[in-house]
């Protein structure tokens, strides 16, 4: 019996962690502006890991910012940003928003409104972006994108949308007046 209700209450705890949070889409946005949020006050999440890769050559070797690993004699650069990762907002228009999960310039990954049939629809994520996109060898789908002023491959997160606690929909700024009351 112990036994079971220790199961019960970690599959509680777990089944409300991941209802905390949603994803981010064009209505959602909408709902922040017009409560008078700005964008670059609001906590952002990315929804999967994401994996930027660049070849470096020896001469950038020793500043070379992320994880580097030797690979078919070629030195390469990484940076993890794990799932779930913290991020604020930096720069946003009307379909993309530049989120930074690291600090340093030009740190940032856009992420753009999908569209469905070549339309924004309110219910459309914003989805992380690329300025170009290519097949490997094998047939993924990399996404190039700047990153901190140099050009990496996106080899991991392709599909990576951005989320955002629930409780930020609930925020009411309220303004109160109690009556004094009046007498004769």
């Amino acid at each position: 019996m112990r036994s079971f209700i220790a199961i019960l209450s970690i599959t509680v705890a777990f089944s409300s962690c991941s209802t905390n949070r949603m994803y981010f889409t064009v209505s959602t946005k909408q709902e922040i502006e017009k409560a008078g949020v700005d964008m670059t006050q609001v906590q952002f999440y990315n929804s999967e890991e994401i994996i930027l890769a660049r070849q470096v050559s020896k001469e950038e070797l020793k500043v070379a910012e992320g994880k580097v690993r030797v690979e078919n004699g070629k030195n390469i650069e990484e940076i993890i940003i794990k799932a779930n990762t913290p991020g604020i907002c930096e720069l946003h228009d009307e379909k993309t928003l530049k989120i930074s999960f690291d600090t340093g310039d030009g740190k940032n990954i856009p992420f753009l409104v999908e569209r469905q049939n070549d339309v924004v629809v309110s219910g459309s994520y914003f989805k992380i972006g690329a300025k170009e996109w290519v097949r490997s060898d094998r047939g993924r789908k990399i996404g190039k994108l700047d990153y901190a002023g140099q050009v990496y491959n996106l080899v991991r997160g392709t599909e990576a949308r951005l989320m955002i606690d629930k409780a930020v929909l609930n925020k009411v700024q309220r303004k109160t007046h109690v009556a004094k009351g009046r007498k004769l």
